[in-house]
């Protein structure tokens, strides 16, 4: 039923040539009525039309179920006669249908459509000559009816065609436009090292660092420090058996300051997950690594002073501390009490600048 459903939604009211057939089946056979209809499970679709202004009716009423049953043409001369139309509700002008004619509509794969079929409110008898002219009509009209499915087809692929082309072109331009505007180095490569696309910060690194010109097909290894080449080369053979790695370091070029970087060697994947090249990133850390390095250095100053510091802090109190033996040895010290409160905050004041100095010293050696 799906595959009539194909031929109900066609749009075939204002179509010339079917009804030009419909009119001429009418006439030759001299009856009110001529159409073309389909059916689906349970209703008859009645597409194009002469003398009935019904758009559709239930299945179990229409002649044409019966007609579909067989491959040639079916005629009711008398439905009075016919058990099968026992009080039909079908009427034509007012009266009972008494005469159908019908031709099945079987397609090139043989499947049933419906029918082209001719009636009148009274009974008929059709000729040799007027049933032939129903099959080559209706051999037409199923001719017809493929073509326009097929051309129904034609438009619908087309379009989504269209549509994907437009999906896929505005995806790449989306995607093409982040690649570019990346402030990163990014090259895309083959599973044989060759560059097979890159951004515009790679294209002018290498131009502006190798004197030339990167272009697509080259093999990228030429670009690589040689101090790097042996991590690439393993890292890059990770990445194409779909291990992801990220490596850190710092390059110095001939007539350019030290540059700080991180690298990433990515598995690129097809449609079908697999691995068809690396891509390639590096990142220009530099910035963040000469920030560190200034609070390092920050760092390191701020503890050499609070080494110096320390010192200068001990020397007064290593003087008072002297002058407290030297008194002690004078005087009976246990008998004067403020002198012993006075060693005691002396000892744990010198306690103190002694831990304060090996935190400095282990701070500065770090």
């Amino acid at each position: 039923m799906q595959e009539v459903s194909r031929f109900i939604s066609l749009d075939l009211a204002a179509d010339k040539e079917l009804q030009e057939v419909v009119d001429m089946a009418a006439v030759a056979c001299q009856t009110p009525v001529a159409l073309i209809t389909f059916l689906n499970e349970d209703t008859q679709y009645l597409k194009v039309k002469k003398g009935f202004h019904v758009d559709s009716f239930a299945r179990d009423i229409s002649f044409c179920t019966h007609a579909i049953q067989q491959s040639e043409i079916m005629v009711v001369n008398d439905t009075q006669y016919d058990k099968r139309f026992d009080n039909n509700p079908l009427i034509v002008d007012g009266k009972p249908v008494r005469f159908y004619a019908g031709v099945p509509l079987i397609t090139s794969k043989g499947l049933a459509l419906g029918s082209l079929c001719v009636l009148d409110n009274q009974p008929r008898e059709l000729t040799d000559k007027h049933l032939m002219l129903l099959k080559i009509l209706a051999n037409q009209v199923v001719k017809s009816l493929e073509l326009m499915v097929r051309l129904a087809e034609m438009e619908k692929n087309e379009k989504e065609v269209l549509e994907q082309k437009a999906f896929i072109e505005d995806a790449t331009f989306r995607l093409r436009s982040f690649f570019e505007s990346s402030t990163n180095f990014h090259v895309l490569l083959g599973m044989g090292g060759e560059v097979i696309d890159y951004n515009k910060t790679a294209y002018n690194f290498v131009k502006a660092v190798h004197k030339t010109k990167m272009k697509r097909g080259d093999l990228f290894l030429q670009y690589v420090a040689p101090s790097f080449v042996s991590t690439f080369i393993d890292k890059y053979h990770l990445a194409l058996q779909g291990v992801k790695s990220v490596e850190e370091g710092s390059t110095e070029y001939e007539g350019r300051e030290i540059i700080w970087w991180d690298a990433s060697f990515e598995p690129a994947r097809n449609n079908n997950n697999e691995v068809v090249g690396v891509s390639y990133i590096i990142r220009d850390v530099s910035e963040r690594k000469f920030k560190e390095q200034k609070i390092v250095d920050q760092n390191q100053s701020l503890l050499q002073i609070a080494h110096i510091q320390a010192h200068e802090f001990r020397a007064p109190l290593t003087t008072i501390m002297g002058l407290m033996d030297l008194i002690k040895d004078e005087t009976d010290a246990a008998s004067i009490p403020y002198l012993q409160f006075l060693e005691q905050a002396i000892a744990n004041l010198d306690d103190k600048i002694k831990n304060i100095v090996v935190r400095i010293e282990d701070g500065v050696i770090k």
